[in-house]
Protein backbone atom coordinates (compact mmCIF):
# COMPACT_ATOMS: atom_id res chain seq x y z
CA UNK A 1 0.00 0.00 0.00
CA UNK A 2 2.32 2.75 -1.07
CA UNK A 3 2.50 5.20 -3.87
CA UNK A 4 5.67 3.94 -5.38
CA UNK A 5 7.87 5.94 -2.87
CA UNK A 6 6.77 3.96 0.28
CA UNK A 7 4.80 7.01 1.46
CA UNK A 8 1.04 6.54 2.81
CA UNK A 9 -0.65 9.50 3.99
CA UNK A 10 -2.59 8.52 7.04
CA UNK A 11 -5.08 10.08 8.80
CA UNK A 12 -8.25 10.08 11.16
CA UNK A 13 -11.41 11.22 10.27
CA UNK A 14 -14.37 11.67 12.91
CA UNK A 15 -17.56 11.47 10.92
CA UNK A 16 -17.15 8.63 8.03
CA UNK A 17 -20.66 7.37 6.97
CA UNK A 18 -21.91 4.37 5.54
CA UNK A 19 -23.75 5.24 2.57
CA UNK A 20 -25.21 1.66 3.02
CA UNK A 21 -26.07 1.71 6.75
CA UNK A 22 -25.92 5.36 7.73
CA UNK A 23 -23.97 4.45 10.23
CA UNK A 24 -21.28 7.18 11.13
CA UNK A 25 -18.04 6.39 13.34
CA UNK A 26 -13.92 7.44 13.14
CA UNK A 27 -12.20 6.15 11.03
CA UNK A 28 -8.43 5.92 9.85
CA UNK A 29 -8.26 6.64 6.16
CA UNK A 30 -4.95 5.75 4.45
CA UNK A 31 -4.03 6.97 0.88
CA UNK A 32 -1.35 5.49 -0.98
CA UNK A 33 -1.61 6.52 -4.43
CA UNK A 34 -3.08 9.57 -6.42
CA UNK A 35 -5.55 8.72 -9.62
CA UNK A 36 -6.77 12.07 -10.71
CA UNK A 37 -7.10 15.70 -10.30
CA UNK A 38 -8.91 18.74 -11.91
CA UNK A 39 -10.34 21.33 -10.99
CA UNK A 40 -12.73 20.28 -9.10
CA UNK A 41 -10.13 18.96 -6.39
CA UNK A 42 -8.03 15.04 -6.65
CA UNK A 43 -9.06 11.61 -6.50
CA UNK A 44 -6.98 9.70 -4.31
CA UNK A 45 -6.50 5.55 -3.98
CA UNK A 46 -6.98 4.43 -0.49
CA UNK A 47 -8.34 2.13 2.30
CA UNK A 48 -10.38 2.56 5.13
CA UNK A 49 -10.13 0.67 8.63
CA UNK A 50 -12.48 1.06 11.75
CA UNK A 51 -9.54 -0.95 13.84
CA UNK A 52 -6.61 -1.83 11.99
CA UNK A 53 -7.34 -5.35 11.69
CA UNK A 54 -10.18 -5.12 8.63
CA UNK A 55 -9.58 -2.97 5.73
CA UNK A 56 -12.01 -1.73 3.60
CA UNK A 57 -11.28 -0.73 -0.11
CA UNK A 58 -9.50 0.25 -2.37
CA UNK A 59 -11.63 3.24 -2.88
CA UNK A 60 -11.29 6.05 -5.00
CA UNK A 61 -11.46 8.86 -3.26
CA UNK A 62 -12.65 12.42 -4.23
CA UNK A 63 -11.44 15.56 -2.37
CA UNK A 64 -13.93 18.94 -3.31
CA UNK A 65 -13.78 21.91 -0.80
CA UNK A 66 -16.45 21.90 1.18
CA UNK A 67 -19.93 23.61 1.60
CA UNK A 68 -20.32 25.39 -1.75
CA UNK A 69 -23.64 24.44 -3.21
CA UNK A 70 -22.21 23.04 -6.11
CA UNK A 71 -20.39 20.49 -4.29
CA UNK A 72 -22.92 19.03 -2.36
CA UNK A 73 -25.16 18.45 -4.95
CA UNK A 74 -22.83 15.76 -6.14
CA UNK A 75 -23.25 13.99 -2.68
CA UNK A 76 -26.88 14.16 -2.43
CA UNK A 77 -27.54 12.44 -6.42
CA UNK A 78 -24.42 9.79 -5.15
CA UNK A 79 -26.55 9.07 -2.32
CA UNK A 80 -29.53 8.22 -3.90
CA UNK A 81 -27.96 6.57 -7.37
CA UNK A 82 -28.15 2.76 -6.53
CA UNK A 83 -27.64 0.76 -10.46
CA UNK A 84 -25.02 -1.38 -11.79
CA UNK A 85 -24.12 1.56 -14.42
CA UNK A 86 -23.57 3.99 -11.74
CA UNK A 87 -20.02 4.04 -9.92
CA UNK A 88 -21.28 3.68 -5.81
CA UNK A 89 -20.94 5.88 -3.30
CA UNK A 90 -19.63 3.59 -0.21
CA UNK A 91 -18.45 6.04 2.61
CA UNK A 92 -18.49 10.15 2.71
CA UNK A 93 -16.92 12.03 5.33
CA UNK A 94 -15.32 15.86 5.81
CA UNK A 95 -12.05 16.27 7.08
CA UNK A 96 -9.54 19.70 8.02
CA UNK A 97 -6.73 19.34 5.51
CA UNK A 98 -3.30 20.33 7.80
CA UNK A 99 -1.51 21.64 4.31
CA UNK A 100 -3.92 24.81 4.02
CA UNK A 101 -6.33 24.38 6.62
CA UNK A 102 -9.52 24.30 4.34
CA UNK A 103 -12.25 21.59 4.91
CA UNK A 104 -12.70 19.17 2.13
CA UNK A 105 -15.57 17.07 1.53
CA UNK A 106 -14.33 13.21 0.48
CA UNK A 107 -16.55 10.75 -1.09
CA UNK A 108 -15.52 7.17 -0.98
CA UNK A 109 -16.20 5.51 -4.10
CA UNK A 110 -16.09 1.55 -5.94
CA UNK A 111 -12.98 1.50 -7.74
CA UNK A 112 -12.59 0.21 -11.28
CA UNK A 113 -9.18 -0.47 -13.02
CA UNK A 114 -9.40 1.90 -16.01
CA UNK A 115 -11.24 4.67 -17.86
CA UNK A 116 -12.87 4.07 -21.10
CA UNK A 117 -10.06 7.04 -22.31
CA UNK A 118 -7.58 4.92 -21.15
CA UNK A 119 -8.77 1.89 -23.19
CA UNK A 120 -9.60 3.88 -26.17
CA UNK A 121 -5.90 5.23 -26.05
CA UNK A 122 -4.04 1.86 -25.79
CA UNK A 123 -6.06 0.58 -29.05
CA UNK A 124 -5.63 3.51 -30.96
CA UNK A 125 -1.57 3.93 -29.74
CA UNK A 126 -1.03 0.57 -31.18
CA UNK A 127 -3.25 1.33 -34.22
CA UNK A 128 -5.79 -1.00 -33.63
CA UNK A 129 -9.65 -1.07 -33.35
CA UNK A 130 -12.01 -1.28 -30.21
CA UNK A 131 -13.04 -4.84 -31.09
CA UNK A 132 -17.04 -3.82 -32.10
CA UNK A 133 -18.32 -6.13 -29.30
CA UNK A 134 -16.46 -4.01 -26.87
CA UNK A 135 -17.99 -1.20 -28.56
CA UNK A 136 -21.66 -2.61 -28.08
CA UNK A 137 -21.03 -4.13 -24.75
CA UNK A 138 -20.04 -0.44 -23.26
CA UNK A 139 -22.38 2.08 -25.20
CA UNK A 140 -25.03 0.05 -24.12
CA UNK A 141 -24.21 -0.15 -20.33
CA UNK A 142 -23.87 3.72 -20.54
CA UNK A 143 -27.22 3.99 -22.15
CA UNK A 144 -29.24 1.80 -19.14
CA UNK A 145 -26.95 4.19 -16.65
CA UNK A 146 -28.62 7.24 -18.37
CA UNK A 147 -31.68 5.22 -18.44
CA UNK A 148 -32.11 5.22 -14.63
CA UNK A 149 -30.32 8.64 -13.80
CA UNK A 150 -32.49 10.44 -16.54
CA UNK A 151 -35.59 8.51 -14.65
CA UNK A 152 -34.69 10.93 -11.97
CA UNK A 153 -33.99 13.85 -14.18
CA UNK A 154 -30.52 14.03 -12.94
CA UNK A 155 -28.23 14.89 -15.92
CA UNK A 156 -24.93 14.17 -15.81
CA UNK A 157 -23.71 17.18 -17.66
CA UNK A 158 -20.31 15.92 -18.42
CA UNK A 159 -20.14 12.42 -20.31
CA UNK A 160 -16.65 11.77 -21.49
CA UNK A 161 -14.60 8.88 -21.98
CA UNK A 162 -12.46 9.74 -18.60
CA UNK A 163 -15.96 9.98 -16.80
CA UNK A 164 -16.77 6.50 -17.54
CA UNK A 165 -14.59 3.82 -15.72
CA UNK A 166 -14.29 0.24 -16.97
CA UNK A 167 -13.13 -3.31 -16.15
CA UNK A 168 -11.73 -4.56 -19.23
CA UNK A 169 -11.35 -8.16 -17.94
CA UNK A 170 -15.16 -8.35 -16.90
CA UNK A 171 -16.49 -5.91 -19.42
CA UNK A 172 -18.56 -4.08 -16.86
CA UNK A 173 -18.89 -0.07 -16.99
CA UNK A 174 -19.97 2.40 -14.24
CA UNK A 175 -20.85 6.59 -14.83
CA UNK A 176 -18.52 8.16 -12.90
CA UNK A 177 -17.60 11.46 -11.69
CA UNK A 178 -21.16 13.73 -11.25
CA UNK A 179 -19.19 16.99 -10.10
CA UNK A 180 -21.57 18.44 -13.33
CA UNK A 181 -24.44 16.74 -12.69
CA UNK A 182 -27.37 18.05 -11.83
CA UNK A 183 -31.27 17.18 -11.40
CA UNK A 184 -33.14 19.21 -13.55
CA UNK A 185 -36.38 21.15 -13.39
CA UNK A 186 -38.75 21.96 -15.73
CA UNK A 187 -38.87 25.67 -16.85
CA UNK A 188 -35.83 26.29 -14.38
CA UNK A 189 -32.61 27.17 -16.47
CA UNK A 190 -29.27 26.12 -15.96
CA UNK A 191 -25.57 27.26 -17.38
CA UNK A 192 -25.16 26.43 -20.58
CA UNK A 193 -21.43 26.47 -20.23
CA UNK A 194 -21.09 23.09 -19.19
CA UNK A 195 -19.43 19.61 -20.71
CA UNK A 196 -16.26 19.43 -22.16
CA UNK A 197 -16.14 21.12 -25.20
CA UNK A 198 -15.53 18.39 -27.82
CA UNK A 199 -18.65 16.44 -25.84
CA UNK A 200 -20.84 19.59 -25.68
CA UNK A 201 -23.97 18.95 -27.58
CA UNK A 202 -24.94 21.80 -30.03
CA UNK A 203 -27.68 23.78 -28.41
CA UNK A 204 -25.37 24.03 -25.19
CA UNK A 205 -23.06 25.78 -27.74
CA UNK A 206 -25.75 28.13 -28.71
CA UNK A 207 -26.01 28.71 -25.26
CA UNK A 208 -29.55 27.24 -24.73
CA UNK A 209 -30.06 27.68 -20.91
CA UNK A 210 -33.26 25.42 -20.96
CA UNK A 211 -31.88 22.52 -21.88
CA UNK A 212 -32.91 18.43 -20.88
CA UNK A 213 -30.81 15.60 -20.26
CA UNK A 214 -30.38 15.03 -24.13
CA UNK A 215 -27.16 16.87 -23.96
CA UNK A 216 -26.22 13.45 -22.45
CA UNK A 217 -27.49 11.48 -25.23
CA UNK A 218 -25.15 13.61 -27.27
CA UNK A 219 -22.83 12.74 -25.59
CA UNK A 220 -23.20 9.50 -25.40
CA UNK A 221 -22.89 9.82 -29.42
CA UNK A 222 -19.98 11.09 -29.11
CA UNK A 223 -18.56 8.84 -26.89
CA UNK A 224 -19.56 5.45 -29.45
CA UNK A 225 -17.89 8.00 -32.31
CA UNK A 226 -14.55 8.06 -30.61
CA UNK A 227 -14.72 4.28 -29.83
CA UNK A 228 -15.20 3.71 -33.53
CA UNK A 229 -12.16 5.83 -34.49
CA UNK A 230 -9.96 6.08 -31.67
CA UNK A 231 -10.28 9.67 -31.35
CA UNK A 232 -12.88 12.55 -30.47
CA UNK A 233 -15.06 13.16 -33.22
CA UNK A 234 -15.50 16.56 -32.79
CA UNK A 235 -11.96 18.37 -32.13
CA UNK A 236 -13.25 22.92 -32.14
CA UNK A 237 -10.45 24.46 -31.14
CA UNK A 238 -12.54 27.44 -29.44
CA UNK A 239 -16.44 26.95 -28.22
CA UNK A 240 -17.64 28.19 -31.59
CA UNK A 241 -15.92 26.36 -33.78
CA UNK A 242 -16.94 23.52 -32.20
CA UNK A 243 -20.04 24.01 -34.11
CA UNK A 244 -18.19 24.28 -37.08
CA UNK A 245 -16.81 20.82 -36.56
CA UNK A 246 -19.94 19.62 -36.21
CA UNK A 247 -21.59 20.99 -38.94
CA UNK A 248 -19.01 19.36 -41.09
CA UNK A 249 -20.37 15.95 -40.24
CA UNK A 250 -24.30 16.46 -39.56
CA UNK A 251 -24.74 20.01 -41.91
CA UNK A 252 -25.40 23.46 -40.84
CA UNK A 253 -27.98 23.30 -37.74
CA UNK A 254 -31.62 24.98 -38.75
CA UNK A 255 -32.00 28.24 -38.67
CA UNK A 256 -35.61 26.90 -36.10
CA UNK A 257 -33.09 25.03 -33.99
CA UNK A 258 -31.03 27.91 -33.33
CA UNK A 259 -34.05 29.73 -32.65
CA UNK A 260 -35.70 27.30 -30.04
CA UNK A 261 -32.55 26.92 -28.30
CA UNK A 262 -31.32 30.35 -28.42
CA UNK A 263 -33.69 33.35 -29.84
CA UNK A 264 -30.41 35.47 -28.89
CA UNK A 265 -27.60 33.94 -30.38
CA UNK A 266 -25.81 35.99 -32.82
CA UNK A 267 -22.96 33.85 -33.55
CA UNK A 268 -21.29 31.86 -37.06
CA UNK A 269 -24.05 29.21 -38.60
CA UNK A 270 -21.84 27.90 -41.11
CA UNK A 271 -24.09 27.62 -43.17
CA UNK A 272 -22.28 27.55 -46.33
CA UNK A 273 -22.07 23.60 -46.78
CA UNK A 274 -18.16 22.60 -46.17
CA UNK A 275 -18.90 19.41 -47.53
CA UNK A 276 -20.33 16.97 -50.40
CA UNK A 277 -22.68 14.32 -50.13
CA UNK A 278 -25.36 13.61 -48.25
CA UNK A 279 -25.11 13.05 -44.59
CA UNK A 280 -25.57 9.27 -44.79
CA UNK A 281 -22.67 9.18 -47.17
CA UNK A 282 -20.39 11.61 -44.41
CA UNK A 283 -21.15 9.16 -41.76
CA UNK A 284 -19.94 6.33 -43.57
CA UNK A 285 -17.08 8.05 -44.47
CA UNK A 286 -16.17 9.57 -41.26
CA UNK A 287 -17.12 6.40 -39.26
CA UNK A 288 -15.39 4.01 -42.40
CA UNK A 289 -15.13 0.89 -39.67
CA UNK A 290 -18.79 0.78 -38.77
CA UNK A 291 -21.49 -1.31 -40.32
CA UNK A 292 -25.37 -0.08 -40.93
CA UNK A 293 -26.33 -0.84 -37.58
CA UNK A 294 -23.99 1.20 -36.00
CA UNK A 295 -24.25 4.26 -38.63
CA UNK A 296 -27.91 4.24 -37.98
CA UNK A 297 -27.53 4.41 -34.29
CA UNK A 298 -25.00 7.53 -34.69
CA UNK A 299 -27.45 8.96 -36.71
CA UNK A 300 -29.92 8.89 -34.51
CA UNK A 301 -28.32 10.43 -31.57
CA UNK A 302 -26.00 12.86 -33.50
CA UNK A 303 -29.12 15.02 -34.67
CA UNK A 304 -29.25 18.88 -34.03
CA UNK A 305 -32.92 18.53 -32.42
CA UNK A 306 -32.76 17.30 -28.85
CA UNK A 307 -36.46 15.88 -28.91
CA UNK A 308 -35.07 13.77 -32.08
CA UNK A 309 -32.15 12.47 -30.74
CA UNK A 310 -33.26 8.51 -29.42
CA UNK A 311 -34.24 7.91 -25.62
CA UNK A 312 -31.93 5.77 -23.59
CA UNK A 313 -34.60 2.97 -23.82
CA UNK A 314 -34.74 3.80 -27.92
CA UNK A 315 -31.13 3.54 -27.82
CA UNK A 316 -30.78 -0.43 -25.56
CA UNK A 317 -33.75 -1.78 -27.88
CA UNK A 318 -31.45 -0.53 -31.17
CA UNK A 319 -30.69 -3.45 -33.38
CA UNK A 320 -26.70 -2.55 -32.78
CA UNK A 321 -26.91 -4.44 -29.58
CA UNK A 322 -28.87 -8.17 -31.04
CA UNK A 323 -25.09 -9.37 -30.89
CA UNK A 324 -25.32 -8.74 -27.01
CA UNK A 325 -29.06 -10.49 -26.78
CA UNK A 326 -27.73 -13.41 -28.95
CA UNK A 327 -24.60 -14.10 -27.45
CA UNK A 328 -23.34 -14.60 -23.88
CA UNK A 329 -19.47 -14.53 -24.21
CA UNK A 330 -17.16 -11.81 -25.38
CA UNK A 331 -13.09 -11.86 -25.22
CA UNK A 332 -11.76 -9.63 -23.01
CA UNK A 333 -8.24 -7.33 -24.14
CA UNK A 334 -5.40 -9.78 -24.74
CA UNK A 335 -7.15 -13.03 -23.59
CA UNK A 336 -7.83 -16.09 -25.90
CA UNK A 337 -10.69 -17.68 -23.18
CA UNK A 338 -13.77 -16.08 -23.88
CA UNK A 339 -16.02 -14.54 -20.64
CA UNK A 340 -19.42 -14.80 -19.58
CA UNK A 341 -21.12 -11.02 -20.76
CA UNK A 342 -21.75 -8.86 -17.40
CA UNK A 343 -25.70 -9.00 -16.23
CA UNK A 344 -27.21 -6.89 -18.78
CA UNK A 345 -30.99 -7.58 -18.45
CA UNK A 346 -31.27 -7.95 -14.47
CA UNK A 347 -33.68 -5.39 -14.28
CA UNK A 348 -34.74 -3.80 -11.17
CA UNK A 349 -38.70 -2.84 -10.49
CA UNK A 350 -37.89 0.42 -11.26
CA UNK A 351 -36.17 -0.24 -14.46
CA UNK A 352 -38.97 -2.14 -15.81
CA UNK A 353 -41.31 0.72 -15.06
CA UNK A 354 -39.34 2.86 -16.94
CA UNK A 355 -38.97 0.65 -20.25
CA UNK A 356 -41.98 -0.12 -20.29
CA UNK A 357 -42.87 -2.19 -23.27
CA UNK A 358 -39.57 -1.72 -24.39
CA UNK A 359 -38.33 -4.30 -21.92
CA UNK A 360 -39.69 -7.30 -24.82
CA UNK A 361 -37.28 -5.36 -27.33
CA UNK A 362 -34.23 -5.17 -25.25
CA UNK A 363 -34.14 -8.73 -23.59
CA UNK A 364 -33.20 -11.59 -25.21
CA UNK A 365 -35.97 -14.17 -26.14
CA UNK A 366 -34.83 -16.62 -23.72
CA UNK A 367 -34.75 -13.93 -20.64
CA UNK A 368 -38.39 -12.82 -21.82
CA UNK A 369 -40.98 -14.25 -19.47
CA UNK A 370 -43.96 -16.14 -20.89
CA UNK A 371 -47.12 -14.40 -21.33
CA UNK A 372 -49.96 -16.44 -19.44
CA UNK A 373 -51.16 -18.03 -22.13
CA UNK A 374 -47.99 -19.66 -23.25
CA UNK A 375 -48.03 -20.75 -19.05
CA UNK A 376 -50.98 -22.52 -19.27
Amino acid sequence: MSNGSGKCDEFVADDVTSNRSNNTRRMLIKEYRKIGHGAFGTVVQAFITPDREKWYGPFAIKKVPAQTEYKSRELQILRIADHPNVVRLEYFFTHLSPQDGKVYQHLAMECLPETLQIEISRYATNKLELPMKHVKLYSYQIARGMLYLHAFGICHRDIKPSNILVDPTTGVLKICDFGSAKKLEQSQPSISYICSRFYRAPELIVGCTQYTTQIDIWGLGCVIGEMLIGKAVFQGQEPLLQLREIAKLLGPPDKKFVFFANPSYDGPLFSKPLFSGSRQQRFEKHFSHAGPDEIDLLMNVLVYEPQMRLSPRRIMAHRFFDDLRNEEYFFPRGQTEPVRLPNLFDFSEFELQVLGEFVDKIRPNKDKQPSETEAK
